[in-house]
């Protein structure tokens, strides 16, 4: 079952929706209907592989979509690494 939630990015409001994804893909970002733009998240994602995969997918929504997969991938992995140190903290559902 889909969990929703929305967030504004640059004063637009986005769906982000943790819901079952087909295929390989951790997340998308969807820019094509710029009405309701929506980010997805697999919703079988846990612990820092699912926080790394909305930083990556945010990254995508903030920047928009003429940034390098690459350079948002990297974005998300430090921004990611940061928390961990800072915070030293492991999700729950990695414990």
């Amino acid at each position: 079952m889909a969990e929703d939630h929305h967030v504004t990015i640059d004063g637009k409001r986005w769906l982000l929706r943790f819901t079952k994804l087909k295929g390989d893909a951790a997340g998308w970002t969807f820019f094509d209907n710029a009405k309701r733009p929506r980010l997805l998240i697999d919703e079988n994602l846990r612990g820092w592989a699912r926080i790394e995969t909305i930083l990556h997918e945010l990254a995508h929504a903030a920047l928009g979509p003429n940034i390098s997969e690459e350079a948002v991938t990297e974005l998300a992995k430090v921004q990611r690494r940061v928390l961990q140190r800072l915070y030293d903290v492991t999700p729950k559902e990695d414990a």
